[in-house]
């Protein structure tokens, strides 16, 4: 019992004492950039030989949507 008492207060200081990403400011508008486009898109292809990855490519950099892509095989 005692050991694992010792193994949660370290758990706990350890995350207490974690230090928070700092991302770069390419990141920070990056992220700010996708603020202004409302919506999502799902690309559903049978195998990943079928991926438009241009248009998947314009979606996410371009447009800076969110992007869930599924290929199954």
């Amino acid at each position: 019992m005692k050991n694992y008492i010792s193994a949660l207060l370290l758990l706990c200081f350890a995350i207490g004492f974690a230090q928070p990403e700092k991302p770069s400011s390419a990141e920070i508008y990056n992220k700010l950039q996708k603020l202004n486009f409302l919506g999502s898109a799902l690309y559903i292809a049978a195998h990943p030989d079928d991926e438009n990855t241009r248009l998947i490519s314009w979606l996410a950099n371009d447009k800076k949507a969110r992007l869930k892509c599924n290929s199954s095989f």
